[in-house]
This record gives C-alpha cells, structure tokens and sequence, in this order.
C-alpha cells in the first residue's frame, strides 16, 4: 500500500520522510452524547407540532362523536384541551431551565423543541377558545359564570399566545430585537400566572388534577432552581 495516499489507520497519513498526519475527521453524533441522541429525536420540529395537532384534532373529533355536538360534548373539547394546554406550556416554560439543571438526551430535546412546544400550546388553545365559543353561544349560563377577573386574565393570555406564536421565527427575532425578548418575557409569565391560579387549586381533587397542576408546579421551581444556583456561582 502506498503510504502516501493513506496507508494505515483511517483519517491517518504519512509523509515521505515517516511523519504521521491526521486529516480531518467528521464529526459524528453519538448515542453518548445526550446534547445530539435521544430517542424521540424523530419527533422534532415541526413535525411534533402536527404530530400534537393531530391528536388534539383527533382527540376533539372523537368526543364530540360520541357525546354530540352539544354542550356535553363541547366541555369535553374544553376539558382536554385546557389541560394538554396546560402541559404543553410547563415543557416549552421549563425547556431552558431543566436543560441547565439536567444535561441529557431528554432535556437537550425539549430545549431544541421549545418553539414546536410553544406552537402545539397556541394549537391546543385554538381548539380550547373555538368550543368556549361554541358554549357561550348555546348556554346563557355559562355565559352568565364568567367574571370579569377571567375575561382580562384569560384574554389578556390568548392575545399574548398568539402573538407570541405569530413571532416564533428566527426573522422575528431579528426584526424585533429587544421587543421580541419583552414581548415574550412578559407573555410566558403572564400565560403562567393564569394557568397557575386555574389548575394548581384543584391539584389534590384528583388524579388527573394532580397530573396536570405538576407539571407548572415544576416548570416554575426549575426555574427558581436555576436562578439560585447562578447566583451562588457567581457570589463563589
């Protein structure tokens, strides 16, 4: 073998006078590396918005064909969709933190999917504002129920929800800039305070509203958990 065209290891070379050169390796990804492997990898971008779509679409379509069109079936639409809501929300909320907390492929997915996230929770809340309309229209009680307190605070939400998924692009943050960052600050917090003050109360009525008031529980002491540990480490 001619040892200047490579003889040896793989990515090796000699020169004439017997001095060994490496040439460049590509890099590969690695099952060991959780920042690029994880096994739902395959559900990422947008295509784990469609996928969450999808479901929800499914999901809604199913219960109002076995309930019917009517009111029982729009609470149903309402119920499920305010808590896959809810959880969507506390994974894209908590993307960063938990990424900082803890390193791995689970973590390093949902930071890299936090935008899809935020996406699927705009969706979700599409779906959960269309059969609260369909219930208004066609119960005067449930019209009659809700407070002033409620329309703010849950309007105020569904306006920062859909101009946050309107600006959740690459060109938006660099049209916006510094707007961009508010825009998004204040919205998360303000989404949150909502979701919080609604699910957390009933948190020990239930299994199911146990599972879904855990979750912004979490996000929101992930998050704490973060901020402390970086001002420790720069007051170290």
């Amino acid at each position: 073998m001619n040892p200047e065209r490579g003889g040896g290891e793989p990515g090796c070379g000699n020169t004439r006078d017997g001095r060994r050169i490496e040439a460049p390796r590509k890099v590969l990804r690695s099952r060991e590396d959780p920042a690029t492997f994880t096994p739902m990898g395959r559900f990422s971008g947008w295509t784990l918005t469609w996928l969450v779509t999808s479901l929800l679409l499914g999901l809604s379509a199913a219960g109002i064909a076995i309930l019917g069109a009517g009111e029982e079936g729009e609470r149903f639409v309402i119920r499920w969709t305010g808590r896959a809501s809810t959880v969507l929300f506390a994974l894209s909320f908590s993307a960063s933190a938990a990424l900082r907390f803890w390193r791995s492929g689970a973590t390093a997915w949902l930071r890299r999917n936090r935008r899809y996230l935020g996406v699927s929770f705009a969706t979700s809340q599409t779906i959960h504002l269309l059969a609260l309309a369909a219930l208004a229209s066609a119960s005067s009680g449930f019209r009659s129920s809700v407070d002033m307190v409620t329309l703010i605070a849950g309007g105020g939400a569904y306006v920062f929800t859909f101009a946050m998924a309107l600006t959740s692009s690459d060109a938006a943050v660099r049209r916006m800039g510094v707007a961009w960052h508010r825009l998004h600050r204040v919205g998360a917090w303000w989404i949150y305070a909502v979701l919080f003050f609604t699910v957390v109360p009933p948190i020990v009525t239930g299994p199911v509203h146990f599972a879904v008031g855990v979750p912004i529980v979490v996000a929101l002491a992930l998050r704490i958990a973060v901020r402390l540990r970086f001002r420790a480490e720069v007051a170290a």
